[in-house]
């Protein structure tokens, strides 16, 4: 509860990057020191804890505030800014992640991040698999299957868990962290000057472009299922009220798979291509 009033919730990207840095810090150290022999999944339910009491609140005052919405633009419009927010906080910590990757041990590294690098490695076993323009729509079918499967389990854990698809943006934004720690750890062990920066910005050149469509699907289906649960708890069946409300929540779940598809045509034909040209 005390970080949760020292870091709430403020509508301002330094603010909210920076308590994502603290959320994955604080997530790491807790988790290191409590569960030493498995802390990797720790790390990610210690980082979304402090949120979602903020976010559950938040999207309860939202559903309210938009049945009085005139129009499907107004409600994107409204909701656009807090999505914002959404991404400076995944931004922070998939920074705190790197950090603490790119100086941890190596001993340490494959206990406190074993699922994250086991989940990274079967990524790189599918992207290398893709040899040529023939293939691509391979991984891009592949790639679109595992995003919409993510979306819709986080529009349901939005729904029966409150701000539970917080738990899923958590868990991308570690494994982003370890992504670009791994490659600043590389650039460390090939004595490469400045690794730290060097690593940063090639990461975000390999990730940022399919991230940011991601990461904004992930907020509109936790949107959409906070809708619903706020449809079935609020209001009656097929009222009025509930009717509008399972309107707003389809039209946001469709909106969240546009981004998950233009995510994946970014991803495959863009940021693949720039992944092997600075390679």
């Amino acid at each position: 509860m005390v970080l949760e009033y020292i870091l709430s919730f403020k509508e301002n990207p330094k603010h909210l990057f920076v308590s994502g840095f603290l959320y994955s810090t604080i997530a790491i150290l807790l988790a290191s020191a409590i569960f030493p022999r498995a802390p990797s999944m720790v790390v990610v339910t210690f980082m979304t804890l402090p949120s979602i009491y903020i976010f559950t609140q938040y999207f309860k005052e939202l559903s309210l505030e938009e049945l009085h919405s005139k129009s499907s633009w107004d409600i994107f419009r409204m909701n656009f800014k807090l999505a914002e927010n959404y991404i400076y906080l995944f931004l922070g910590m998939s920074m705190g992640v790197t950090v603490w990757f790119s100086v941890l041990p190596k001993e340490m590294l494959a206990n406190i991040f074993s699922e994250q690098i086991w989940n990274l490695e079967q990524l790189g076993r599918a992207t290398n698999l893709v040899t040529g323009a023939a293939t691509s729509s391979d991984l891009l079918s592949q790639i679109m299957y595992n995003n919409i499967r993510l979306v819709t389990l986080c529009c349901i854990m939005s729904f029966v868990f409150g701000a539970g698809s917080l738990f899923i943006l958590s868990w991308n934004s570690s494994i982003i962290g370890v992504a670009i720690g791994s490659i600043i750890y590389r650039f460390r062990t090939a004595g490469t000057e400045f690794a730290f920066f060097s690593g940063v910005a090639m990461g975000i050149s390999y990730f940022t472009l399919h991230l940011i469509p991601e990461v904004l699907a992930y907020f509109y289906a936790a949107i959409a299922g906070a809708f619903i649960s706020t449809a079935v708890m609020r209001y009656k069946p097929f009222s009025e009220q509930s009717n509008k409300l399972l309107k707003i929540s389809a039209g946001l779940f469709l909106v969240a798979v546009g981004f998950i598809v233009a995510g994946a045509f970014i991803e495959v034909f863009i940021s693949y291509n720039i992944q092997l040209f600075l390679r």
